[in-house]
């Protein structure tokens, strides 16, 4: 039987230490390998595995209390070239997903998409344990845009995070990395001018910074473009922007993987239903896809490189809804929508259908989604949820300063008729990033429980979800490449233009 000890899966805050120079780093932080003439070579390890917590943390957004942009670059150098040597590689969840669109995959089972927002690394942790004990292979790990920006979490930092992880707990295989709700807004498009060419800009500077991370999967999100209310419209009028959008988009990812010289092709998605707002009618993804394939034709792109999976909405929404006492009120889920999407899809060579805003659904939920056919679920605020209620909170005066900070930072969020604890759980997702030191560094035995909870829910989640024993499965259908970041130089930094910082939180 497989050990749930919390002990087992953390660190102690004392392997963190972070650096004021690379020479410190690779003197005092880097054990068990040594970096010679540009190439990590691993003598020991075990010992090199002892080092990884100080290497994540010095990849790390601390605010003031990061390592300077040059000693984080090498960082997160000598992660990823250590994941090369651990057999921890990232990949695209491309040809799996074709395989299930060609029925060459016939399994009952629904992808757990795990975005993780606080604690990356002992999530992390939790998860690929978990992973590992299940034999889980159907799995991804994502982050959309908008966590980005509040939880402090950049793309390239994200990925070195998860891969130390892995390679603590011994994972070995294919990682399938996901941007989630990589999404263009609709306010500064459709204004046009220097605002419109700046939010495209930055949304391809976004998918630039992705590929160049090593991130497989890209969920493209041109919903909010959508007219659905417009009763006058027909249905492919409705979807025309969102449809042209989504396929330049597609374009631009394309031209982007040939140009980094990226070693995969990337899966994509699209999304038709906004999460939160009115359900997914048949109607609405057809006359979203048939706009793909048009516009895909006229950007001169095969449609076979189009997206492979279709987000729907079928009545939840992101974080939950909470109650006045700040508990999550149950949620009728339209599981009919989910099936009917995946059947439809097949016609466009869609794998099938995403669930979003999933996490905080009751248990008996989750074995449903692959029961009707939903081949990704997106599971974010759940994970969150145990961290604070479990971790944070349990740390004296955590909660109170916390809530502090959102009281006087977010009070415009505090909506009328609700009360102070709704408004503390819809917006404490706000405080990851600012108090992301803290959480990093919790006394071991409140971090140790943390991990045991979690591990638990994601041992849960792979048996309902249908991917345990799935190793094998996903091995057989992905290709495996090396992927190399560049050497950093003397005092290298990169600065990438995602645009202001969206806080709305579009992560379930």
């Amino acid at each position: 039987m497989a050990t749930r000890n919390g002990a087992d899966m953390i660190h102690e805050v004392s392997a963190i230490k972070i650096f004021k120079n690379r020479a410190e780093l690779l003197s005092d932080g880097l054990k068990g390998a040594t970096v010679i003439n540009g190439e990590l070579r691993i003598e020991d390890r075990v010992t090199f595995k002892s080092s990884l917590p100080t290497l994540a943390a010095n990849v790390a957004d601390f605010g003031d209390k990061s390592a300077p942009p040059d000693v984080q670059a090498l960082a997160r150098w000598i992660i990823y070239e250590g994941a090369q040597q651990m057999n921890v590689k990232l990949a695209s969840p491309q040809e799996v997903y074709v395989a299930i669109a060609e029925n060459r995959i016939d399994k009952e089972m629904s992808f757990p998409a795990i975005n993780i927002r606080v604690g990356t690394l002992d999530t992390a942790r939790a998860m690929f344990k978990a992973a590992n004990d299940k034999k889980v292979g159907a799995l991804i790990v994502e982050i959309a845009r908008s966590e980005m920006g509040y939880t402090k979490q950049s793309p390239a930092e994200y990925a070195s995070v998860v891969q130390a992880a892995a390679m603590l707990e011994g994972f070995e295989g294919p990682i399938f990395l996901q941007g989630d709700h990589v999404q263009l807004k609709s306010a500064p498009v459709r204004s046009g001018g220097e605002a419109g060419a700046k939010e495209i800009n930055a949304h391809r500077n976004l998918i630039r910074e992705l590929l160049e991370a090593g991130f497989g999967s890209i969920d493209l999100d041109m919903s909010p473009f959508e007219r659905r209310t417009e009763e006058n419209l027909s249905f492919s009028e409705q979807q025309a922007e969102n449809a042209r959008l989504t396929a330049e988009k597609i374009a631009d990812v394309r031209a982007l993987e040939k140009e980094l010289g990226i070693p995969w092709t990337v899966l994509l998605g699209g999304e038709t239903g906004e999460v939160g707002k009115m359900n997914t009618r048949k109607e609405d993804i057809e006359a979203y896809a048939e706009g793909i394939v048009e516009n895909m034709k006229r950007l001169g792109i095969d449609p076979a490189l189009g997206i492979r999976k279709i987000a729907v909405n079928d009545g939840t929404a992101h974080g939950g809804t909470p109650l006045p006492d700040g508990t999550v009120a149950d949620v009728a889920i339209a599981f009919d929508i989910l099936k009917m999407a995946t059947d439809f899809g097949r016609k466009y060579g869609w794998a099938g259908s995403v669930q979003h805003g999933a996490s905080t659904l009751p248990n008996n939920a989750f074995s449903l989604f692959p029961k009707n056919k939903a081949v990704e679920v997106h599971l974010a605020t759940g994970f969150q949820n145990i961290t604070f209620d479990s971790g944070i909170y349990k740390i004296k005066g955590a909660q109170s300063e916390i809530e502090q900070f959102l009281a006087d930072n977010f009070r415009g969020e505090w909506k009328a008729g609700k009360t102070f604890a709704q408004f503390a759980y819809s917006t404490r997702k706000q405080a990851t990033g600012p108090f992301k030191w803290m959480v990093w560094t919790m006394p071991e035995d409140i971090r140790a429980k943390v991990s045991e909870i979690l591990y638990d829910q994601f041992s849960f989640l792979f048996e309902q979800l249908g991917v345990v024993d799935t190793k094998d499965l996903i091995a057989k259908h992905t290709t495996i490449h090396d992927f190399h970041l560049a050497h950093p130089k003397e005092n290298e930094t990169a600065s990438v233009d995602r645009g202001k910082e969206d806080t709305s939180g579009l992560a379930d």
